[in-house]
């Protein structure tokens, strides 16, 4: 009795193709201290429940640098490494908070607390736009020469109604803080909310241990 020949079964292509990488959601920022930061999410608290949007309630109090993007996740160690370099170049400053400010945008308005932008912060920004352009081939409409800081107190779940409602009450409600930059931060989205991956010294150790 001869053997069976085994039977060949087509092999799927599939098997070979090396699994697609699903690009992250990433920003950078700037965060307040500890203490800050809880002032502001109480603000953020007493707007949900005086006028209803609860949206800003989700994200941690933060100062944009660089707006979201998106990258694959195998590109962290690069951005992780190249950014620690360079904020080694910049200088620590101080920034200021005072007072409320809007976007009045008639389908998403927002209002915030207004932060005053000073000229090493200014630089900050635009030498941190040039190095993404530089290293990481941002595009000039991702990486932005225009910048507008601010701390979100409510937005996106905010009608136009709500905001007509709440502004007048913001518009000049007093508020002043200020705090030391000495760090910038890279976070990540989770599919819930933002982790922060990485903190960044801006200066030197002496430079940090100077401001405090």
């Amino acid at each position: 009795m001869r053997p069976r020949k085994p039977i060949r079964r087509p092999i799927s292509q599939n098997r070979f193709k090396p699994k697609k990488i699903k690009n992250r959601l990433y920003f950078i920022g700037i965060l307040p201290p500890p203490s800050l930061s809880q002032q502001i999410t109480q603000i953020k608290q007493e707007f949900a429940d005086t006028y209803g949007p609860q949206y800003a309630l989700r994200i941690l109090p933060h100062i944009t640098l660089q707006n979201p993007f998106k990258a694959p996740p195998t590109m962290e160690p690069a951005f992780f490494d190249l950014l620690t370099s360079f904020a080694a170049t910049q200088k620590p400053f101080q920034v200021r908070l005072n007072g409320f400010g809007c976007f009045p945008n008639k389908v998403s308005p927002v209002i915030f607390i207004n932060v005053e932008l000073n000229h090493d912060f200014a630089l900050l920004h635009k030498n941190l736009m040039n190095f993404l352009r530089k290293e990481f081939g941002f595009s000039h409409l991702l990486a932005r020469s225009t910048f507008s800081p601010h701390l979100t107190i409510a937005y996106k779940d905010m009608t136009p109604e709500q905001f007509e409602r709440a502004w007048p009450d913001f518009e000049h409600r007093p508020f002043e803080a200020s705090f030391d930059v000495n760090h910038f931060y890279f976070l990540r989205h989770d599919g819930r909310g933002w982790e922060i991956l990485e903190e960044f010294l801006i200066g030197s150790d002496e430079d940090l241990a100077a401001s405090m």
